[in-house]
């Protein structure tokens, strides 16, 4: 609840100014303007800043932008490759904002009063309730965040199999950063190898980090820019760009389309039929029991590391919406509670899109032709299928096709 935190932070400042990048969604603005009015109490004011996009909102829709009409961006089609273009061609990628020099902030005293106490409710030793000596304590480990009662639950682990050992912060997503581009030249490979599932190098990964606001995407698009210049541009390095703006534009979408995003007709209105074994449907989907083997390598995958491919994540989506009839919003709901990189708009707007329920483009994904192309000899089903591991090639992608006689040679 950082409208109850963030008051406590500013006890004793004089006109306290917060800074927050700009949401566009119905639940995030709501906590926005809790905040505001809690600031506002302190004689302080909440200051909105557009930061989660590649392109600013305001040169999209300024006087010289593709949406300057009197409905700014929400005369934005339905359909990416029109926004993409006009982006390309007629709004320029705002150079990164210096970092501040030490002292460049107007930062509270440290030795301002503050309400705020560490875990457990103990003033720092020997310093009252001065805000510094409470920012200088390490912070709280797992067993001393604030649980509710009888709520505590388990210090996470790493799963053996994820496909990165995810930490947040700026420096690391930097050093991710650097990582793929100048220390292993991952990036000019990108278009080959981005539709993997195996391993930390098949794709970028900053997604987590971006999501969490560490990691900018102007940050990547300039150091793309520097990569291009010094060692190679190609059709991969442009490919991670058009990436970017695919997730610009599901932002952009949801200005325009509001709460529809989040309705089961979707933003087209179109009611769909789902089955009636709905409900026991989306428990095996969300288990990963359905029988198919992809699909349930991605959905052990995701409950396990709060990480799933974006190849995994379009046959997954379409597996429950358009083959299980299922109620598209259990799915994207089930995203938003296990993704590291859940983004709102990303995520309600992916999947009302693979519902079909927009006016863009819908994907029937065909699972068995995917598993095939995608996992060839099966090493990605074998790692979180391990009922299968005993199974070939050549029938792991139709364990079903088998005969008796090998189901039982491979333990099937």
């Amino acid at each position: 609840r950082p409208e109850e935190v963030i008051p406590g932070l500013l006890a004793g400042c004089s006109a306290p100014l917060v800074l927050t990048m700009a949401e566009v969604t119905s639940e995030e603005t709501r906590v926005e303007g809790a905040v505001e009015r809690a600031v506002g109490a302190l004689g302080g004011r909440l200051a909105r800043v557009w930061g989660h996009t590649l392109y600013h909102l305001d040169d999209l829709q300024g006087p010289s932008g593709p949406y300057n009409g009197a409905t700014g961006i929400r005369a934005i089609g339905d359909v990416f490759t029109p926004f993409k273009d006009k982006c390309e061609q007629k709004v320029q990628v705002r150079k990164e904002v210096p970092t501040p020099t030490a002292g460049a902030l107007p930062l509270p005293s440290r030795t301002a009063p503050t309400t705020l106490t560490p875990a457990g409710g103990k003033a720092p030793a020997g310093a009252g309730a001065e805000l510094g000596a409470l920012l200088d304590r390490p912070l709280p480990g797992w067993q001393e965040l604030p649980w509710p009662q009888g709520a505590q639950v388990a210090p996470p682990t790493q799963h053996p199999n994820a496909v990165l050992p995810f930490k947040g912060g700026e420096s690391v997503a930097l050093a991710r950063l650097k990582y793929y581009l100048w220390d292993k030249d991952l990036l000019a490979a990108y278009f080959d190898t981005r539709n993997g599932m195996l391993g930390g190098d098949y794709s970028t990964k900053f997604a987590p980090w971006m999501a969490l606001g560490c990691l900018s995407p102007r940050t990547i698009y300039w150091a793309i820019k520097k990569y291009e210049a010094e060692r190679v541009a190609n059709k991969s390095t442009y490919w991670v760009i058009f990436e970017l703006t695919w997730r610009d534009f599901y932002r952009f979408f949801a200005i325009k389309h509001g709460n529809r995003i989040f309705f089961e007709t979707g933003c087209s209105g179109k009611a769909l039929r789902w089955s009636p074994d709905q409900a026991a449907f989306f428990k095996a989907w969300r288990e990963g029991r359905t029988g198919m083997p992809l699909v349930d390598a991605n959905m052990r995958e995701l409950a396990a590391t709060g990480f799933m491919s974006n190849r995994g994540r379009q046959n997954v989506a379409s597996h429950l919406v358009l083959d299980l009839g299922v109620d598209w919003r259990r799915g994207a709901d089930w995203f938003e509670h296990c993704l590291l990189d859940y983004d709102v708009t990303s995520n309600w707007g992916n999947w009302v899109a693979a519902a079909g329920l927009t006016s863009g483009r819908l994907n029937l994904f065909n699972i068995t032709k995917q598993s095939k192309d995608y996992d060839q000899q099966g090493e990605y089903i074998r790692t979180w299928v391990p009922e299968l591991a005993r199974v070939p090639a050549e029938h792991i992608h139709e364990p079903w096709l088998m005969s008796r006689d090998n189901q039982a040679k491979y333990g099937v």
